[in-house]
């Protein structure tokens, strides 16, 4: 019997829905992305009930023997960071499970993040650096291990020590941006 791995997650989209649509049933297939296909993505309807404001984007899959290393972990995130340069974002929450560990990462837009009505980018960031949220930054993003809430885009709680130390022995050169 084989051991699969898995990976789920949501992306919490901005106001730009048909523009999701169109990169994902259009342009996304030409890119050929080795751990990323249009069939993963689900595809949410503008009907109330079902979504008020923002939409909510499930995706996830299975793979054998997935993200054994830096380099397929390096692979993974280049290829999910280049998606997420073609759709309007606030953040996002993937989970990672397999044989040997379990990782929890976000994305949140930066632009999204200073520029949002109401939101305080400095309390936020205080939030992050107190309760000791490994997060790196980028350009465009910024990329942590964690837990978020996808109402708010806030970490809930810090990453539990275990879990940083066997990120740290199973990717020990990992550096962001990738």
């Amino acid at each position: 019997m084989y051991q699969w791995n898995y990976f789920y997650g949501a992306i919490m989209l901005d106001s730009d829905y048909s523009g999701f649509l169109d990169f994902v049933q259009n342009k996304m297939q030409d890119k050929n992305y080795y751990y990323f296909h249009p069939a993963i993505f689900s595809q949410a309807i503008q009907e109330f009930p079902y979504y008020y404001d923002n939409i909510l984007i499930s995706f996830g899959r299975t793979a054998k023997w997935f993200l054994e290393t830096e380099s397929q972990l390096n692979e993974f995130i280049l290829e999910f960071e280049n998606i997420l340069h073609h759709i309007d974002f606030q953040h996002v929450q993937i989970k990672i499970g397999g044989i040997y560990s379990d990782y929890s990462f976000f994305w949140l837009n930066k632009k999204k993040l200073i520029n949002a009505a109401g939101s305080d980018f400095k309390i936020t960031m205080e939030y992050v650096i107190e309760n000791k949220i490994r997060f790196f930054e980028s350009e465009h993003f910024y990329f942590g291990l964690g837990e978020i809430n996808l109402s708010t885009g806030w970490c809930d709680k810090s990453y539990d020590e275990d879990d940083l130390k066997s990120f740290d022995i199973q990717y020990p050169g990992f550096k962001y941006p990738v």
